[in-house]
């Protein structure tokens, strides 16, 4: 029996600690208040003449305000005061330390990098870091209008002072931050990626201890590092990953990494174009500048028109979009992974043999988020495609980082 009642102890006094104290508490307070009734309404100059006197009373005690409208006037009816103070006090101030102390261990939580991944879903990770990684960020939310501060998670080993300089941001104070090593794979499991809409890979350039800064093939080992821990830990998860170096993308492409991003690749490009005096360079940067009206972006096509024609596609566009401006689809979007099972499935409903192996050779070349520009209007918009669009956008509802 003995061992049974201090299991019972233990477990009043441990996780459910508040609700034993607030159970005492509402014990104590009828039980006392039906007592000191008793022993005062039939006394001469009694003022608690009601058990709803006595329970006015006993609030009035135990939390000790001293409203003083209502006293015992019989010994009894005191010594019963004094007991209901006492515990009063004790059960007051233990809730009271019970509720600082969980605020007090969120602020240390948010501090520390602490996140509590069972309450993440649908969320954006980004993993790595940036120089203005504050602008990044800002911009993350304002390309994706249904997602919140607290839906935005960081994944990078950061000091302090980093951290509060973007807790300072009105925009990211509510972020989640996770300090560590972005391609460690206990970091990675705490922003439960497996349940994220999308997970985005930076190529980091944050110099070692020794401040020595890393070579681009030891950020490009990182960034693939990240993303085979993903496909395994997050499968089916959209990621997209930056490189450096464009021949390293094949270990992305084994990652099923759906969309890759060759930085310096693009930065080439744009020289290029710019050295030609063509204005293509301004073109993409107002396509893509988020304080622009013209906006570049993809969009969900309706599933009565997949299978049907571009010039359908088109025609519909043109009926119901005047702010948007189809200018080509989107093949295999989405996540490698599923974009991969799904043509696999689909090459294995022949039953010729020959059909067969031309059909998983397809599958083996396939390349997602395969952009076709302007096609001809007799080409037929497959599943799993995706409508570019160039669309209007109001620049009211777009922030920019240096006035948020």
């Amino acid at each position: 029996m003995g061992r049974i009642a201090s299991r019972a102890i233990a477990w009043a006094l441990g996780k459910n600690l508040v609700p034993t104290v607030i159970l005492f508490l509402l014990t104590v307070w009828v039980v006392i208040s039906w007592f000191v009734f008793r022993a005062e309404f039939r006394a001469p100059d009694a003022n608690i003449t009601t058990f709803g006197d006595a329970l006015w009373w006993g609030v009035v005690t135990f939390l000790t305000v001293g409203y003083g409208d209502r006293v015992p006037v019989t010994t009894e009816g005191r010594v019963l005061a004094g007991i209901l103070m006492t515990s009063g006090v004790v059960t007051v101030g233990i809730l009271t330390a019970k509720i600082s102390s969980y605020f007090m261990e969120k602020a240390l939580r948010e501090g520390r990098g602490i996140v509590d991944s069972t309450r993440l879903k649908n969320h954006f990770v980004v993993c790595g870091w940036k120089e203005e990684m504050h602008q990044l960020l800002v911009h993350i939310l304002d390309f994706n209008p249904g997602l919140t501060q607290t839906q935005l998670v960081l994944v990078a080993n950061l000091m302090q002072p980093a951290v509060d300089e973007l807790r300072a941001h009105p925009r990211l104070k509510e972020m989640q931050i996770i300090v560590g090593d972005y391609f460690s794979e206990i970091n990675l499991k705490r922003a439960a990626p497996e349940r994220a809409r999308k997970v985005m890979i930076l190529a980091d350039r944050t110099p070692h201890a020794n401040g020595q800064v890393p070579s681009a093939t030891e950020i490009d080992a990182k960034t693939i590092m990240t993303s085979m821990t993903l496909s395994s830990i997050a499968r089916g998860t959209l990621v997209a990953a930056e490189i450096l170096d464009p021949k390293m993308d094949q270990y992305l492409k084994l990652a099923s990494v759906s969309e890759i991003i060759y930085s310096r690749e693009y930065n080439r490009l744009l020289l290029v174009n710019a050295s030609g005096g063509t204005g293509v360079a301004n073109i993409i940067f107002d396509l893509l500048d988020p304080n622009t009206s013209a906006h570049l972006t993809t969009e969900t096509i309706p599933e009565p028109l997949m299978n049907k024609s571009y010039g359908d596609l088109r025609k519909e566009f043109s009926a119901k979009n005047s702010e948007r401006v189809l200018i080509g689809i989107l093949e295999n979007s989405g996540s490698r992974h599923n974009i991969k099972e799904l043509a696999l499935r689909k090459a294995q409903r022949t039953t010729d043999v020959n059909q067969l192996l031309t059909n998983l050779r397809s599958v083996k070349e396939l390349r997602c988020n395969q952009p076709v520009f302007h096609p001809d209007d007799d080409y037929v918009v497959s599943e799993g495609s995706m409508a570019i669009v160039i669309s209007h956008r109001r620049l009211g509802h777009v922030v920019s980082p240096s006035a948020a």
